[in-house]
């Protein structure tokens, strides 16, 4: 069995979580054994693991386990549902309801839209008008925490319900000496016991043991831990009391300066992990100069060192018909990435204007959630540019696919990168490509003057004409298209499972004493 683990995922995901759900769809195609193990707790978690085609059978969710909560599919709770007193008044506030006892507010119920009537939480509130408690509904129809607040509006205490209402685990915030918060978890009746932990590190630990122990119980496979996000989960899963296969998977840049992959600074993401390179058991790269790189740093006799990629192209979309060039919007040009400094949309915005003088048809949109002030930041940026005409910010869309189908060109002008997600799935629907060449990746995707233009990092003037140069040449932008449709069979189900393989061979079958 393979656990990919993860902190947590959201509806708006990173290029992470795409990059396990089509891991995980994939060793779903070759009959290996996998599931995705997150620890955050998120009252919609499985209404957005669904919605992202994840089978709750292939999910394991920390707060769920300890719930006895994996298998609950309840009705959703409306306000009728709830045992009221009739004799309250009710005022609406928009799509919600305060309840009131004479002049005394008793409750307040909040619901999730006004399209979607589900009771998201239900607010109590004391004789004074003060915050009591606060208990919110999972997505599957049951309270699933409980928040209790002190005088001063502070959560005090969380208590995180099994479905039949007994508290399985609580959540206490506390005070120490120089009034700085702290918090421990109490996990209640678990197999007949009660246990104690100082943090959430810890409790993750004890949770990822338990994992491996239920393995053992059910089944002789052997258990086996893909680390996607190392900074987050490194400590829990090198502090087990069980070692099993880990592999520490790195899905960007490792060091933060790529002049100096020696001697720089180490990617805040991956620097705890990579510290400790010689405790994992496999660290895999994304690119082949990456694992040269990690070689050449880290190399000793015990961390294997593996090459797979992330991104894969399923069959269904290496054998769909192409579009026909002449079909897609001319002139429309798109970046699918998340508003990040590091993907340098400023340089974009930059280069445009030059595009936008050029051709004034021209049309930029830029897919991505914002990273912090990005957004913000570049809009404004746009604005000063005077090309709000042209440059359109679309945010986060879950069906990419119509985007690259509509476009003629990506650009990625990103200063470091793993192996874009962004690239090959644009490749794969015959999108040609413009990109930095930097490390990782782009080189990797993109075949220079065949399906794609390489750039500069940093060559603000080349990128723009490089823009130029291809909006200029339809006919050339079509040839482009039509090896992206052949190029990004490099990334088949069939070749990336071959690499995954070789990794799988050299798991153990077994716990090692």
């Amino acid at each position: 069995m393979f656990y990919f683990l993860n902190d947590n995922i959201q509806r708006k995901k990173s290029g992470i979580e795409h990059a396990q759900i089509k891991r995980l769809n994939l060793f779903n195609q070759f009959n290996v054994p996998a599931k995705i193990v997150t620890r955050q707790f998120a009252t919609d978690l499985h209404e957005v693991t669904r919605e992202a085609g994840i089978d709750d059978t292939q999910l394991i969710n920390l707060y769920d386990y300890f719930q006895d909560a994996q298998a609950i599919d309840e009705p959703a709770v409306m306000i009728q549902d709830l045992q009221l007193d009739s004799s309250w008044k009710r005022v609406a506030d928009g799509i919600n309801y305060n309840f009131y006892r004479d002049k005394q507010r008793m409750l307040y119920i909040r619901r999730h839209s006004e399209t979607d009537k589900r009771i998201e939480n239900v607010q109590y509130f004391d004789h004074f008008g003060k915050l009591l408690k606060v208990d919110w509904y999972d997505f599957r129809g049951f309270i699933s925490v409980e928040q209790v607040y002190d005088w001063d509006s502070h959560i005090t205490t969380e208590n995180y319900l099994r479905p039949d209402g007994s508290i399985a685990l609580q959540k206490t915030h506390l005070l120490n000496r120089r009034d700085k918060e702290t918090v421990a978890y109490h996990l209640f009746n678990f197999h007949g016991a009660d246990y104690q932990f100082d943090d959430f590190d810890e409790l993750t630990r004890f949770f990822y043991d338990q994992l491996v122990i239920d393995q053992q119980k059910q089944t002789d496979q052997s258990v086996n831990l893909i680390i996607d996000r190392v900074y987050e989960l490194g400590w829990s899963v090198l502090h087990m009391e069980h070692h099993v296969f880990r592999a520490c998977q790195l899905h960007n840049d490792h060091v933060n300066d790529p002049e100096d992959m020696l001697h720089s600074t180490l990617n805040y993401n991956y620097a705890w992990g990579l510290n400790h390179f010689a405790d994992w058991d496999g660290v895999i790269c994304l690119t082949t100069q990456q694992q040269k790189d990690v070689q050449d740093r880290f190399t000793d006799d015990t961390t294997k060192i593996y090459q797979i990629p992330g991104p894969i192209v399923p069959a269904e979309t290496l054998n769909a018909a192409p579009i026909d060039f002449s079909k897609r919007t001319p002139y429309s040009v798109v970046m699918v990435a998340r508003l990040s400094p590091e993907k340098q949309q400023d340089h974009l915005i930059q280069a445009w204007q030059q595009v936008a003088a050029k051709f004034p048809q021209a049309t930029l949109d830029f897919w991505g959630y914002e990273n912090g002030d990005t957004g913000k930041t570049l809009k404004e940026q746009v604005k000063q540019a005077q090309l709000t005409n042209s440059i359109t910010f679309r945010g986060y869309t879950n069906d990419v696919a119509e985007v690259y189908d509509n476009a003629q060109l990506l650009i990625l002008p990103s200063r470091a990168e793993g192996l874009p997600l962004s690239l090959v799935e644009a490749q794969s629907h015959g999108l040609p490509i413009i990109a930095n060449d930097i490390k990782y990746g782009p080189a990797d995707v993109v075949i220079d003057g065949q399906d794609g233009v390489l750039t500069q990092d940093g060559d603000i003037d080349g990128l723009a004409q490089a823009i130029i140069s291809l909006l200029a040449d339809q006919q050339k932008l079509a040839q482009f298209s039509e090896h992206a449709y052949q190029d990004s069979a490099r990334f088949s189900e069939e070749n990336v499972m071959k690499k995954w393989q070789t990794l799988i061979n050299d798991t153990t079958q077994k716990e090692v004493q």
